[in-house]
């Protein structure tokens, strides 16, 4: 009662991976960046992305650094939004 039959395969959870994976594609636009940075080849990052296979020690190591990368962008860029508004706002003398 109430219990799965044991021939019915439960649904992969997201893995670390596949989830840093997620972050880089919505940070670079596209997956195909992410897969070229990884420097791995289409199937391996199917894997990666469905959490079935894990990435190299090398491979996880560019997808990290790719993460850092473009947050590192990103708050330079929100830096410089910031730095032109409180231009604006200082009193002229």
């Amino acid at each position: 009662m109430g219990q799965l039959s044991e021939d019915r395969a439960a649904p992969k959870l997201p893995t670390t991976t596949s989830r840093l994976i997620a972050v880089a594609v919505s940070l670079v636009g596209e997956a195909q960046s992410v897969m070229l940075e990884m420097k791995c080849s289409h199937a391996d990052f199917r894997e990666y992305c469905f959490g079935l296979k894990e990435p190299s020690a090398e491979e996880f190591d560019r997808l990290v650094e790719l993460i850092v990368v473009e947050q590192r962008k990103m708050v330079d860029q929100y830096r410089e939004l910031l730095w032109q508004v409180r231009d604006k706002e200082k009193p002229q003398s």
